[in-house]
């Protein structure tokens, strides 16, 4: 594989910039399991808590977005290192914090550090790699996102039993530190391959939006309704297993792995389909997602038995196609421009976010039985995404 990067440094440098995008997600889902005594241990109500987790992802998405779009001007390392510094500060007073306001405050700093590694990474994947190294680096990445929300609540649990919930954070801060002597190992490198900055970003920036703006929006709310699928059967799930079912937590689980497990199988054969074009691997994703929820929509309404088999295929076999589909849509967005890179990979997140949102929102809106109401969201999702997509077609860049 040719790029300006060796096959040799290729490794080392995805697994930093893996650890670098995970770290927020293992921020968040490693205290999940201590909600109550978190609330206990700063005198307050659980709501504090919950609401901790709503105000970092808004610094979140915000960090996502701003440093997405700096990044096309400053020098990316230092934005990195900036970005890890303000998270290891944030991590540290929420683990200090003696107050609700003061480990809110936290919280943010966390986000807004945070959020840089995630779009600064793609932008300088982009920049990096070759077109396959690209794909590999996006699909790996995929598969860490997917399993971070799962494994960090069982690290969670294991530290917060045995050395206590203030230990939870110290991991949190040495995954921080670890991350920030890689980035410092390997920053020379990433330097020397440093390309010079275009002096004319903005006015190449605008002319973009001129020229592609309506392919750049369709490939985002394509993408980001597929993200709310997978985002839907997250909130939908506990309902339909735990409540309708009544499935124990440790058995629920299990079902939740089994999940992102499918996810992980996508995004490996993603890795291996290596010949066939990033947008049909995209839309044919959600051709297939959409078939599916079609069939078990009227399957659904037609039989009176019990549906909770068949959703949970359908909720599987979704997350196997978006483990295919994200990646590609990521290589789809940077691939662009060379020169907005940082502004395309701030749109990534933008739209994966505001369609995380929408799914989880219209499942907990929507006044239907937990099954009924997840498929329906999918077929409306994936219906939206396929015509969103129908007119995309890959720009110069992807096509090469």
């Amino acid at each position: 594989m040719k790029s300006s990067i060796s096959s040799r440094s290729f490794y080392l440098v995805i697994i930093t910039f893996i650890l670098l995008s995970v770290l927020g997600q293992v921020s968040t889902g490693i205290y999940t399991p201590f909600f109550q005594e978190l609330a206990t241990l700063h005198s307050s109500g659980i709501g504090m808590i919950e609401k901790s987790v709503a105000i970092f992802l808004i610094a979140f998405s915000v960090s996502q977005l701003l440093s997405g779009v700096a990044c096309d001007y400053l020098n990316k390392t230092r934005l990195l290192q900036a970005g890890l510094l303000l998270f290891m500060l944030g991590t540290l007073l929420v683990a200090l914090a003696n107050t609700p306001q003061v480990f809110l405050a936290g919280r943010i700093i966390q986000g807004l550090g945070g959020g840089v590694g995630v779009s600064v990474t793609r932008a300088f994947s982009k920049q990096l790699f070759s077109p396959q190294q690209l794909n590999v680096s996006l699909s790996l990445t995929n598969i860490a996102f997917s399993i971070a929300p799962a494994v960090a609540p069982l690290i969670g649990t294991l530290v917060g039993h045995y050395a206590g919930i203030t230990a939870i954070f110290g991991v949190v801060l040495c995954l921080a530190l670890l991350a920030f002597w890689l980035l410092f190992y390997i920053a020379p490198q990433l330097d020397s391959q440093h390309k010079p900055r275009s002096l004319h970003v903005i006015s190449e920036t605008l002319a973009l939006m001129r020229t592609c703006l309506p392919r750049i929006l369709l490939v985002g709310v394509a993408s980001g309704l597929l993200y709310g699928i997978v985002f839907g059967f997250v909130t939908v799930s506990p309902s339909l297993l735990m409540d309708e079912h009544h499935f124990s937590k440790t058995a629920f689980s299990l079902f939740s792995l089994l999940a992102t497990l499918c996810f992980v199988l996508g995004s490996y054969l993603n890795i291996r389909l290596q010949t066939v074009s990033a947008v049909y691997k995209f839309k044919l994703s959600g051709l297939i997602i959409l078939g599916l929820s079609c069939c078990t929509l009227l399957w659904l309404t037609t039989m009176s038995s019990n549906t909770l088999w068949g959703t949970l295929l359908l909720g599987y076999l979704a997350f196997f196609f978006a483990g295919i589909a994200m990646p590609c849509s990521v290589s789809l967005m940077l691939s662009f421009s060379n020169t907005s890179a940082g502004f395309l990979a701030a749109l990534v997140g933008f739209f994966h976010l505001s369609g995380a949102s929408i799914g989880a929102y219209l499942v907990a809106t929507i006044n239907m039985p937990p099954a009924l109401t997840f498929v329906m969201v999918t077929t409306l999702l994936s219906f939206c995404s396929v015509m969103a997509c129908a007119v995309v077609h890959p720009a110069h860049n992807e096509q090469d």
